[in-house]
């Protein structure tokens, strides 16, 4: 089996090209690049899966119709190792512990088993959407499902024998009853309901990864969750995309449903913001997003569309995750939220109003709240870049980067070098990681468990670079990181404010400089592939 790791799959909505309910996501499409990830043990790909193209209907309607398809692309050619190590295979990678091995927690046992299961469930759906999807961009999803879904089970499996919890053999009896129902379904009906149920359990998962590690009473099932949560969120984002290509009234209610969270949030923000200008945001998405659903509603009703009655539980966790912070660290959290809310949610309604959109009325609707979403995001994103959260703040979310980018490089580079510097950089970075959350817990200072959105657009740039394109990217992206990390770990140690945060800053500063070396000395070897990747990180960043 190849190898891939749990992070090794993250790719953010605006790296999804694509034509028609076939692009977009795993697969390749007209106009879009592919996202087809490579591993270090064979070099090959995630493959498509061909199918006959539906036909185009006449006029396009409301779910029930068949759409247009995409001709799957050609599976990308394998990576080339890179000059210096042809043909090699990079070093095992070893997830570095935080700490010892422990007996599990009653809380940690459950999530472990629980997420055991639920990816047995996935596996057994997706090896049946391979014989019933009509879609080939659901049948790429389900072919990324049963690969990463068996890595991860099998990374759980090893952890709840180290920690001797039992898991499950067999789904649940609910998950095989719905086995049974979509086994009598097919073509575009089994479509769209197979990724209904992916996008709900990838929610609810999503959810619970990201409250593990946020606060897991059990170390390493916190780690674990926090490696996790990156690929249920990609699949996610994925699935959520891919759903509303298929079944336009998915756009309607996932729009609804967004615009109830953001007046969620913009009511913790009333509360716990201290800039005036995020006070006005907030007090604007409040007005802005109730009058959009208004129309929605309007909508929805004349069509017999139901909408949700509540925001979904990633949405939830958010919610409570904002919650914790104070101060600047809230603000940023807070915009940061709304930039990538945005993003998806302004995607969604260009997707919808392009010749993707399968109904003529829906496309209406996506094009009368188009600009207002594209106008949050616009506004969302110059507040962020107005914010300074504190040190810690940034340092954890840095830290973070840093980790999870070692584990892609480690993974995704055929370059001995490039895969061992990002070994280091997990290994480095891990026991950092755990000294930040301890000068925090200190301080009674809040961490966050996500990347900025520019380290997620960056990551997801990386995700679809392959070969050596990958490794000028990452290497050059890991250089930005620090210095980064330089400039601000050398302000703290100028800054008179508190002598531990100062401490830590003078220890870690001559670490960094000796990455920062090391990653350029990579560089030099990389010539001019490094332009070329930067170029992509900014085309997506265009997109956004």
């Amino acid at each position: 089996m190849k190898k891939i790791s749990v992070l090794a799959l993250a790719a953010s909505m605006a790296a999804c090209g694509g034509s028609g309910v076939d692009g977009g996501m795993f697969a390749g499409g007209t106009g879009g690049s592919s996202v087809l990830l490579q591993t270090t043990d064979t070099g090959g790909t995630i493959p498509g899966a061909s199918g006959a193209t539906p036909a185009t209907p006449a006029t396009p309607a409301m779910p029930g119709s068949p759409g247009s398809g995409a001709t799957p692309a050609t599976p990308a050619t394998p990576a080339t190792p890179a000059a210096g190590a042809p043909g090699a295979t990079p070093p095992a990678v070893v997830t570095p512990a935080p700490g010892a091995i422990t007996p599990a927690t009653q809380s940690a046992a459950a999530f472990l088993a629980a997420a055991y299961q639920d990816g047995l469930a996935e596996i057994r759906l997706a090896e049946l959407a391979q014989t019933r999807a009509e879609s080939s961009g659901v049948k790429e999803y389900a072919s990324a499902m049963i690969e990463q879904h068996t890595i991860v089970n099998g990374q759980i499996l090893q952890l709840a024998q180290q920690k001797s919890v039992t898991l499950p053999t067999d789904v649940t009896a609910e998950q095989a009853a719905e086995v049974t129902r979509l086994s009598a379904l097919s073509g575009l009906q089994f479509d769209r309901d197979y990724m209904w149920q992916n996008v709900i359990t990838h929610r609810t998962d999503l959810a619970e990864a990201m409250r593990q590690a946020r606060s897991s009473d059990d170390l390493n099932a916190r780690y674990f969750a926090a490696i996790a949560a990156p690929l249920l969120k990609t699949h996610l984002a994925f699935g959520e995309d891919l759903l509303q290509r298929l079944d336009p009234a998915a756009f309607v209610a996932f729009t609804y449903q967004a615009s109830l969270a953001e007046v969620e949030w913009a009511e913790v923000a009333l509360d716990r913001a201290t800039d005036e200008d995020v006070r006005r945001f907030a007090q604007s998405m409040i007005d802005e997003h109730t009058a959009a659903n208004a129309r929605i509603t309007e909508f929805s009703a004349d069509k017999a569309l139901p909408l949700p009655a509540e925001i979904n539980p990633e949405q939830q966790v958010i919610a409570e995750d904002l919650a914790r912070f104070t101060g600047a660290d809230f603000d940023r959290a807070y915009m940061d939220v709304n930039v990538v809310a945005h993003a998806k949610a302004a995607r969604a309604a260009r997707t919808q109003m392009s010749g993707d959109g399968l109904d003529v009325d829906v496309r209406g609707l996506a094009r009368s709240l188009g600009p207002d979403l594209a106008g949050h995001l616009l506004r969302a994103s110059e507040l962020a870049r107005n914010i300074t959260p504190s040190f810690l703040y940034s340092a954890a979310q840095s830290n973070l980067a840093e980790i999870r980018l070692g584990y892609l490089g480690a993974l995704r580079s055929t370059d001995v070098g490039i895969s061992g510097f990002g070994q280091r950089m997990a290994n480095d970075h891990t026991p950092v990681q755990v000294q930040i959350e301890q000068l925090a817990q200190s301080l009674n200072v809040v961490l966050p468990i996500e990347l900025s959105p520019e380290q997620q657009l960056a990551y997801s740039a990386l995700v679809t670079a392959q070969g050596q394109a990958f490794d000028a990217g990452f290497a050059a992206y890991n250089e930005r990181l620090h210095d980064e990390a330089i400039e601000r770990y050398t302000e703290e140690t100028l800054r008179p404010t508190n002598a531990q945060t100062q401490a830590f800053a003078q220890s870690q500063l001559p670490v960094l400089t000796a990455h920062r070396a090391d990653v350029r000395t990579l560089l030099s070897g990389l010539g001019g592939q490094v332009q070329t990747v930067l170029q992509q990180i900014q085309a997506l960043r265009d997109v956004l």
